[in-house]
């Protein structure tokens, strides 16, 4: 019998084998919305309302280590990466969370109140109720999962699917900058006042609310998600599901001065980190080309990074007269 691993599938393999075959009873069909394969789930509450759900989880030791920042921003973060699922959906008002969190006996109380500190603070920000959730003992080290629920209209919401060959392919700002302020912290490098940008774009992520909602209610965006996983991975991820080809300008990604000065120190090339680096949770989004100078008059902060091709061209990065296929789909768990 042929048992396969996990790990020799990969988490994206596992999940192409899996979300087709979730259950869903027939008695709901009625109220699925968008089921998983997108950003978040959405559920038909009312004619016009619908129910967007999201979770993510970070584990000790993949995720982050303690050493490496706070916990309040621990805290802040994983409430943050799972409302940037929200946002990613379109014109969503975030309700409310459930937290699940797993310590050691020998935590101390100090940073387990300077985890909930982050997590209130990141609720009050985005105004989203923390419901309760569940407390566990762990053996090893910290494991923390949130849940969140927004509510939309169902016709303000974006999915990845909607592409269309010719659109503009954007981004919502500069990439790369949580890579380089992860490698910051892991060589404990934080103590270079000018690495502050790119450590707290790792830790502090801000889900893009104010932009998926203008993109939405002015019907700009033809496709729409988050590039947690990086700019790379998110592009084919989205040339998949709109069933397209995509094209990458490389010289125009946006990037932050301080991740020239740190790929510098590194000896890499910044669009490296720009194009695989993940958790910046920028959004990436398509526009057709007829609306692209209003949507960037109206946003000036976001950046034309390509196109979209027609369904068999492939996924390319262009730099100069250069050009090289885009295959990787980003950290994959088990891998």
């Amino acid at each position: 019998m042929n048992d396969k691993r996990i790990e020799n599938i990969g988490e994206f393999g596992w999940l192409k084998k899996v979300i087709p075959k979730l259950y869903w009873p027939s008695s709901l069909n009625p109220q699925l919305c968008i089921g998983a394969g997108d950003d978040a789930g959405v559920m038909r509450l009312t004619q016009g309302k619908v129910l967007v759900a999201s979770t993510d989880a970070m584990v000790e030791g993949t995720h982050f280590e303690r050493r490496w920042f706070s916990m309040e921003d621990l805290g802040y973060k994983i409430l943050a990466v799972n409302l940037s699922d929200l946002a990613a959906m379109g014109r969503v008002k975030p309700l409310a969370a459930l937290v699940t969190a797993g310590f050691p006996g020998g935590t101390s109380v100090r940073s387990l109140d300077q985890f909930y500190k982050g997590l209130e603070s990141c609720a009050q920000r985005w105004k989203t109720g923390l419901l309760g959730g569940d407390t566990v003992g762990s053996k090893k080290g910290w494991f923390v999962s949130v849940t969140v629920w927004g509510e939309a209209s169902s016709r303000d919401l974006i999915k990845r699917s909607g592409a269309r060959a010719g659109d503009v392919l954007a981004v919502s700002g500069p990439l790369g900058s949580a890579a380089a302020g992860l490698e910051v912290l892991q060589r404990s490098k934080r103590s270079w006042k000018w690495t502050s940008r790119l450590v707290k774009a790792f830790s502090r992520p801000e889900p893009r609310f104010e932009l998926s909602t203008l993109l939405s209610l002015r019907r700009w965006a033809t496709s729409l998600m988050d590039c947690s996983d990086g700019l790379e991975a998110s592009v084919n991820l989205l040339a998949e599901a709109s069933g397209l080809g995509a094209e990458v300008i490389m010289d125009s990604l946006p990037t932050l001065a301080e991740l020239g000065r740190w790929a510098k120190y590194s000896k890499r090339a910044p669009v490296d980190y720009a194009l695989k680096g993940g958790e910046d949770y920028q959004l990436v989004f398509t526009v057709p080309e007829r609306s692209w100078q209003a949507a960037k008059k109206a946003l000036p902060g976001m950046s034309r990074v390509g196109r979209m091709l027609p369904k068999g061209r492939g996924v390319w990065g262009i730099s100069g007269t250069q050009k090289a296929r885009l295959t990787e789909s980003g950290f994959a768990h088990f891998a």
